[in-house]
């Protein structure tokens, strides 16, 4: 329907060609509807069909549609062809052109069309206003189809911004923390001289980095939305089990703490992973192997919080992007929760996360 929609313009240039041939009013008329049809029909359809050479088709076409006014004007009648033709064309200049040369051709066309019907003895006046107020008409719909494109570039770029920022902290939720922690495992292979040591910190960036691959290729191998694959978790259990894997694979000591008196829906849970994800990634980036990670997870009436705690470490890589954060706190404020991470006394680092339970989506 969408495709048939713009060319339904078409559809009575047929009928008013013979209604001009068939009122017996001349030559003069004869050539005016002609000479439209023959020029303008060819040039509008350019113009919608070939966006590359518009300008130059919408020219011809107001040209000729200027040469049957002449005409029109010599018979002392209105054409109902070059009428119509004209009013499309009022419509697709306004749309679709800006440029000084174009501007004065609808101005040209636009007049062209109320002269005209003026210059009928008798009744010519009330025929010119008749007119002028379908050519106001036919440049204000034009004018609206305008607008109504560039809402929908906007809309559009916007969309496109959107899924640029979304495919950008999906790639960052799926590799930074495998890449951070490669970073970290070679830094510590270069201060070592222990040949054991080597061998297993090698291993240990060949499982993170053959992980970050799978984690990259998934999506693009299935790039249905729903083959995106953020961290996900169905529960507490599910955060412990992160916290321990990730101070068996850093050489980190972990303690948790879970006080539930409230249950928390399942939606947040993935959130409150994502927290915990970016929180382990800083962990390793500053604090490096050998930390000290506490996790607290408290609900209540009202909403849930998650702690993590960290201290001690040998030093990791240094400051990062920052965008990690960031973008973590706008997802937790869009749910109506806070965020906050600030060192604490001494060399204790804390980020703290609460999110209403009214929030889950």
């Amino acid at each position: 329907m969408k495709t048939v929609l713009p060319w339904l313009w078409l559809v009575p240039v047929p009928l008013v060609v013979l209604f001009d041939l068939g009122t017996g009013n001349g030559w003069w008329l004869v050539a005016a509807s002609l000479v439209a049809a023959a020029t303008a029909v060819p040039g509008l359809v350019l113009a919608q069909r070939r966006p590359g050479i518009r300008a130059r088709a919408l020219l011809v076409a107001g040209l000729g549609l200027l040469l049957a006014l002449a005409l029109a004007a010599a018979s002392g009648l209105v054409s109902a062809t070059t009428l119509w033709l004209s009013l499309v064309a009022l419509a697709m200049l306004a749309r679709w052109q800006s440029a000084k040369r174009i501007v004065w051709l609808l101005i040209a066309v636009g007049l062209g069309n109320v002269i005209v019907p003026a210059l009928i003895p008798g009744d010519g006046l009330t025929f010119a206003f008749a007119v002028s107020t379908l050519v106001v008409v036919a440049i204000a719909f034009g004018l609206l189809m305008r607008m109504v494109d560039r809402s929908l570039l906007e809309r559009h770029a916007t969309a496109a911004e959107a899924e640029r920022r979304r495919m950008a902290t999906d790639l960052h939720d799926l590799v930074a923390h495998e890449i951070t922690g490669i970073v970290v495992l070679s830094q510590a292979a270069a201060r070592s001289d222990d040949p054991t040591l080597l061998k297993t910190t090698l291993g240990r960036i060949e499982e993170s980095g053959s992980r970050a691959l799978e984690e990259i290729r998934s999506p693009v191998a299935n790039p249905a939305p729903t083959a995106v694959r953020t961290p996900t978790a169905a529960g507490a259990e599910n955060l412990r089990q992160r916290l321990d894997d990730f101070g068996t694979s850093d050489d980190a000591e972990t303690t948790s703490s879970l006080s539930l008196t409230a249950a928390v829906p399942t939606s947040l849970w993935p959130v409150l992973d994502r927290i915990l994800l970016e929180a382990l990634t800083n962990i390793r980036r500053h604090a490096g192997p050998g930390a000290r990670v506490s996790m607290a997870i408290a609900s209540d009436a009202t909403g849930v919080e998650l702690t993590v705690e960290n201290s001690g470490g040998s030093g990791g890589i240094g400051r990062g992007s920052g965008t990690g954060l960031q973008g973590l706190r706008t997802r937790v404020e869009s749910l109506g929760g806070t965020l906050s991470a600030a060192p604490q006394n001494g060399d204790t680092w804390r980020l703290s996360a609460r999110l209403p339970l009214g929030s889950a989506q």
